[in-house]
């Protein structure tokens, strides 16, 4: 006699819940206890929340071993023949890639680098073509109407535009019979480790190359710090360089409109680590050389907003940034609008390596591009 339709989704329900017990213990064997959620701040970025814990009902399996027999029946990974048959059944395979992108996504992103303060605009880019990164001038002031008069229309002064491509950066992560047999769960968590480390210092280089290297605004070819951008001195990093610096920062004009944009911070310093002592005296001390210090307190009232870039190796150059987000240096666009670096099984298990040496690949991969949008917003003293 043939199931009724009730009796057939009773037991796809029950078949589901097994699965999410399943996948819940592998999750708790790598350490992870809570459900994690992306959402996205006011400014575009993206990170990582830790929501409700897992079910306290499905407890961790003991080993890779145990996860491994469950998943597959009762499979031996020690028995070749059996694991290689096995690999190429997608559940097992499918739970590990949910943990290590669970694991991959744990704490990320990291707090490291501070590139995001250099972001004036982020995008979600659909294809590798060229994108178009385009800044609106500003308006002219708003011209008076008087009485039955019409309004006039205001014309924006055409715009500034560069362009940027996404590229795709990535690794491979391997699994292996003897990891399993091995319980190897600290390498395997070690592994995703360094390449969560590795994907974010990768997007930070990039970010921060720009303007360690300084390279060309493509609006006017010129260089993003340069004499002709106002944004370009030469002094140590003392009080007075930073209020040239500051008054600088201040006088950059709006695009079009022509007038003093004003930026007054927050700002943030960035200095090679050599310089970093006399940073932070600029930064905490009352007094320097017997009078009143103006720059205290203003990189945070415990100097947070120093940072020591370990990009910057030149001894002396510093970089002063404001980051109020008025006047953001670098725009970013991240392929389907995904920031964060994400797993998935990179070959057929039942071919190629996971056949003669009897081994899954997982492929991490990251996915962007960027560019200079702007130069207003920082002041670097190249010192010789």
């Amino acid at each position: 006699m043939k199931p009724t339709i009730e009796e057939l989704q009773g037991r796809i329900d029950i078949l589901s819940k097994k699965k999410g017990e399943f996948e819940t213990a592998l999750a708790k064997l790598f350490g992870v206890t809570h459900e994690s959620k992306i959402v996205t701040d006011s400014r575009g970025f993206q990170r990582v929340i830790q929501r409700a814990a897992l079910p306290e009902t499905a407890l961790a399996f003991e080993s890779l071993g145990e996860a491994f027999s469950t998943y597959t029946g009762g499979a031996n990974p020690a028995d070749f023949d059996r694991v290689r048959q096995i690999y190429g059944g997608p559940e097992f395979l499918s739970a590990l890639g949910t943990v290590l992108n669970k694991l991959l996504l744990k704490d990320y992103p990291l707090g490291d680098y501070h590139w995001r303060d250099l972001v004036a605009q982020i995008d979600s880019v659909d294809n590798f073509q060229p994108q178009d990164a385009v800044r609106l001038r500003y308006f002219s002031d708003l011209p008076e109407v008087g009485e039955d008069e019409l309004y006039a229309e205001v014309i924006a002064h055409g715009d500034e535009k560069v362009t940027f491509s996404v590229t795709t950066r990535g690794a491979l992560l391997f699994v292996t019979r003897r990891a399993i047999m091995g319980n190897d769960v600290g390498g395997i968590q070690r592994a995703v480790e360094q390449i969560r480390r590795a994907a974010w210092r990768t997007l930070a280089k990039q970010a921060w190359a720009k303007l360690i290297s300084n390279g060309t605004y493509g609006v006017d070819g010129l260089a993003l710090f340069h004499v002709d951008h106002g944004n370009l001195g030469s002094s140590a990093l003392d009080v007075a360089a930073l209020n040239a610096a500051r008054a600088a920062i201040f006088a950059q004009k709006e695009p079009g409109a022509g007038e003093r944009m004003g930026l007054s911070g927050p700002f943030m310093l960035a200095v090679p680590i050599e310089l970093e002592p006399t940073a932070f005296a600029i930064a905490l001390c009352d007094q320097i050389g017997g009078s009143p210090n103006p720059w205290r307190g203003r990189f945070g009232p415990q100097g947070e907003r120093v940072f020591a870039n370990p990009l910057m190796v030149d001894a002396e150059d510093w970089i002063l940034f404001d980051v109020s987000g008025d006047a953001g240096l670098i725009e970013i666009g991240f392929l389907g609008g995904r920031q964060e670096p994400l797993v998935i099984i990179a070959n057929n298990p039942r071919e190629g390596q996971a056949f003669t040496q009897d081994r899954v690949i997982y492929k991490t991969t990251q996915e962007y591009g960027l560019t200079i949008a702007d130069y207003r917003g920082a002041y670097k003293a190249v010192v010789i």
